[in-house]
């Protein structure tokens, strides 16, 4: 049995037909980059040639970067003028408050101004006020400073007669005034048992006078202390006698002469003071350092 091989037969080719080349310039621009639709392969989508001349920078680089800067400055100056249009923006729309706040102050100066013409028509009127207060003060002061001296001798003579016996006869009696103290200055000018004393006195009383016996001397300086009127009652002398007595001269009385002085007070002030003063007097508020001392004193 016999087997025939079959002869290979080559494929068969296509002479394609040979298309005749063209110039660029006789080339459909737009057919380009396509295939020919007879052949019904698939079309080239590219686009389509435009042709454009070459171009060549021949600025230099010095050239460009002033052209850069004048852009920069163009943009500066465009947001300059935008910040005060928006400036000027803002101040129209608070112009109405602006103006009001104007008017207001204008509106002030002007009560201001009135104001200050009143006071100055009323400044003679305050001056005047101002006199009346210090001769006020005067007046205080000279009346507060007026002692009541019929008072402190009548309140001397009761003085002795409230003693036991006789009552004691006063001789004489004298009264100095120093007036207010100052304050800070000395309180009592009198004579004082009590060197520690720290009362106030206005004056002076001396007096002399005659009692029968030195027992009536103690009791008169017992009562002038209870009297406030009085401070510190002392007796400065004493001299004891014996003298006749009686209607024929047939007896002997014992007579104490003696001498003394005592404070008045500010109880013998017709008007008197306040606390406020009274406390000035005793207890004078510290002078203050002047400012060149205190230097000093640091510097030292």
């Amino acid at each position: 049995m016999s087997t025939e091989n079959p002869t290979p037969v080559a494929p068969s080719r296509r002479r394609q037909r040979k298309q005749e080349k063209k110039s660029l310039w006789q080339m459909d621009i737009s057919s380009l980059g396509k295939k020919d639709q007879a052949t019904g392969d698939e079309r080239l989508d590219r686009p389509a040639f435009q042709p454009t001349l070459p171009q060549v920078n021949l600025l230099p680089k010095s050239v460009m970067e002033s052209m850069a800067m004048a852009r920069v400055r163009k943009w500066t100056i465009v947001a300059v003028l935008l910040v005060l249009v928006a400036a000027g923006g803002i101040w129209w729309l608070q112009g109405s408050a602006i103006d009001q706040a104007q008017s207001d102050l204008t509106a002030a100066q002007a009560e201001n101004t009135k104001l200050r013409a009143q006071v100055n028509a009323l400044a003679p009127v305050n001056q005047m006020y101002e006199q009346i207060t210090r001769l006020q003060g005067v007046v205080t002061t000279t009346l507060a400073a007026q002692p009541q001296a019929s008072v402190v001798m009548d309140r001397l003579v009761q003085a002795g007669r409230q003693v036991d016996g006789s009552p004691i006869a006063l001789t004489n009696m004298d009264i100095t005034y120093t007036g207010i103290p100052q304050p800070g200055g000395p309180l009592s000018s009198c004579p004082n048992p009590d060197p520690f004393g720290s009362q106030i006195t206005i004056g002076c009383l001396t007096f002399t006078a005659n009692a029968t016996s030195r027992d009536q001397v103690s009791q008169l300086l017992r009562i002038l202390e209870q009297d406030p009127l009085f401070i510190g009652p002392y007796v400065t002398s004493t001299t004891a006698s014996e003298v006749q007595a009686g209607a024929n001269g047939n007896r002997t009385q014992s007579i104490v002469a003696f001498s003394g002085s005592a404070g008045v007070s500010l109880d013998g002030l017709k008007t008197l003071l306040t606390q406020e003063q009274i406390d000035a007097i005793l207890a004078p508020p510290k002078p203050q350092p002047s400012p060149s001392a205190s230097e000093g004193a640091v510097a030292e």
